[in-house]
């Protein structure tokens, strides 16, 4: 008994020191790495054929017969597992072998197919893959033209810019370009159309840019850019044109200003100014342009430039005044006061832009009648009837073509800061305060916010805003009319008093007028 047990003692005993030697083993293994993205490594003569399609996908253009090896990069540089897997969607039109070699074959069916790359370990469902849309085609289609655009005109050195083209016709073949530059000493451009710019001795260079169509056609297009040399700014002056101790107050639907400056030295690198807002909950700033809240915050902002190298600094204080619209249509790109959409009968109304006014069309109602009302397209107009009482804009009344009547109305939908509703201005065709009639033919129509009242909530407070999500200028029921008319509105203002709409018309629009109503 005594034998038995001692050998049972020394098969347990050697039974642990193996489990502890096997879990010690297990300790000190690495466990596996897994791959975290798998990418295409193509050489600059594949990347530059590439594009973007309408999908998003990376598109690579082949001729039938063409043949080329695919390489790709796992990462991490650690990955457990290497084995990839080559697929194609569709291999009658291109064909992957299990090395990565593509080979174009016919661009009948759907024309590409989907070539794809993933590592075995995570092929099944883990959505990690690298893939590329071959377009096939039997021949090539050539250029006839390319048009560059580039994101800016200008560049410091060390910064970049990208550029793009437009090569025609559509159906092209090949619709990237080859890319150079004429001074490669002040700049460099990649396969992809991004251009950095070098460090250069004189403060400007002239840099022609160069695409070259890769089918063969010769075809180019040029584009002339300017590299700048980075010259700190020692000190900045902000013009006071739009200062608040000049009178001078800024309208919430104008969206930003843009403030004129001088530099010492006068040709220095603005962008290494650095800019700053004392209250951004009224306006932002960015690289000189002032960009207003569009949530009904009102009152002073100090805006401030700083050379970064001197700490010289200048700021200018702007008032953002509350209940001031100021609609002047002279920024293209920036109005919100324009036909409201209509349609009928086979017409639309619709509107075009012009430097200081825009030209509306109406639309068809019935045979005798037409309409175009004008609505305020911002999300929100706040009015302040004590501050800016008096609304009035000024367009060609139709009255003037031959039309017996028309009404025009203010529909609108708003509530005070205190919570009252406000609808419909005036409460009613034609009820305008005054008509204007200017020398150049149009009407300036008024309405005061502190004396008409609204159809419901009544007159408007004079101590606190009112926000309107609904404001629109409806110009309507115009009889006899038995085809679209056209008129011209030129501005939608408020003002303090109605004299400042008198001296507005005089001293701004240099017209004189006589008073219809």
């Amino acid at each position: 008994m005594k034998k038995t047990l001692r050998y049972s003692l020394i098969a347990i005993t050697l039974l642990a020191a193996f489990s502890c030697k096997k879990d010690e083993e297990m300790a000190i293994m690495d466990p596996a790495v897994i791959a975290s993205s798998i990418n295409f490594n193509l050489p600059d003569e594949v990347l530059q054929l590439i594009y973007t399609d309408a999908t998003g996908a990376s598109v690579l253009p082949m001729l039938t017969g063409e043949s080329l090896v695919l390489d790709y990069t796992i990462e991490p540089d650690s990955v457990s597992f290497t084995d990839v897997k080559w697929t194609s969607s569709q291999e009658d039109v291109a064909s992957v072998t299990q090395q990565g070699r593509v080979t174009a074959l016919s661009s009948q069916g759907t024309g590409y197919s989907m070539i794809q790359v993933a590592p075995v370990a995570m092929y099944s469902g883990s959505g990690l893959y690298a893939s590329l849309k071959v377009m096939v085609y039997d021949i090539v289609t050539k250029a006839e033209s390319i048009e560059i655009t580039s994101s800016a005109d200008e560049v410091y050195a060390g910064d970049q810019i990208n550029f793009s083209v437009n090569i025609l016709p559509s159906n092209a073949t090949y619709k990237t370009v080859a890319w150079s530059v004429s001074d490669v000493s002040a700049a460099e451009i990649d396969v992809t159309g991004v251009l950095t710019a070098k460090q250069i001795s004189a403060n400007s260079v002239t840099v022609t840019v160069t695409a070259t169509a890769l089918d063969g056609s010769g075809v180019v297009a040029t584009k002339d850019i300017i590299v700048r040399k980075v010259v700190q700014p020692e000190s900045i002056t902000l013009d006071e044109d739009y200062a608040y101790s000049n009178g001078y107050e800024c309208a919430l639907n104008e969206k930003y200003l843009t403030l004129t400056y001088t530099t010492e030295p006068a040709e220095c690198t603005t962008s290494l100014l650095e800019w700053s807002s004392s209250d951004e909950s009224i306006a932002t700033v960015e690289d000189g342009v002032v960009y207003f809240n569009q949530s009904g915050n009102f009152g002073q902002v100090t805006i401030t430039a700083t050379c970064p190298e001197t700490g010289n600094s200048s700021s200018i204080t702007l008032y953002l005044a509350a209940g001031l619209i100021r609609e002047l249509y002279h920024d293209e790109n920036n109005y919100s006061w324009y036909n409201s959409n209509q349609s009928g009968n086979g017409t639309a109304s619709s509107h075009v832009w012009h430097d200081g006014y825009i030209t509306i069309t109406t639309y068809t109602v019935n045979a005798t009648t037409q309409r175009a009302d004008i609505k305020c397209w911002d999300a929100a107009t706040w009015f302040h009837a004590g501050k800016y009482p008096i609304f009035a804009f000024k367009f060609d009344d139709v009255k003037d073509q031959g039309i017996s009547s028309r009404n025009i109305n203010i529909d609108a939908v708003g509530t005070s800061e205190s919570g009252t509703s406000y609808k419909s201005i005036a409460n009613g065709n034609n009820k305008y305060l005054h008509d204007y009639k200017c020398s150049d033919g149009s009407h300036v129509f008024v309405y005061d916010l502190s004396e008409q009242s609204c159809g419901t909530g009544g007159l408007m407070p004079t101590n606190e805003t009112v926000k309107f999500t609904t404001l629109q200028i409806k110009y309507a029921d115009m009889k006899t009319a038995s085809s679209q008319l056209n008129y011209n509105l030129y501005w939608v203002q408020t003002f303090k008093t109605l004299d400042d709409v008198l001296s507005y018309i005089t001293d701004t629009d240099g017209l004189t007028y006589e008073q219809i109503k």
